[in-house]
């Protein structure tokens, strides 16, 4: 058991470099690489309009700061 842990250590110690890390091939990746990734829903509200006394509204995305609707319905 004594010489096996001998010959373990030894071709463990011949593995690592003078620099004292492993040898390895993966590249590593910092936290900071990694996108953020906000997922958050659609934000939308009807906005209101009177013309002629009549009462119109349109759907209004403040996510994307466009409208969903393409036209203005009768409230």
């Amino acid at each position: 058991m004594k010489r096996f842990f001998t010959i373990f250590m030894s071709v463990l110690t011949l593995s690592i470099p003078a620099t004292g890390k492993l040898h390895t091939d993966v590249p590593v990746r910092l936290a900071s690489d990694e996108p953020d990734i906000h997922p958050y829903a659609n934000q939308t509200g009807y906005i209101y309009r009177t013309i002629n006394g009549k009462r119109y509204k349109r759907l209004w995305s403040y996510t994307y700061n466009r409208w969903e609707e393409p036209y203005w319905h009768l409230a």
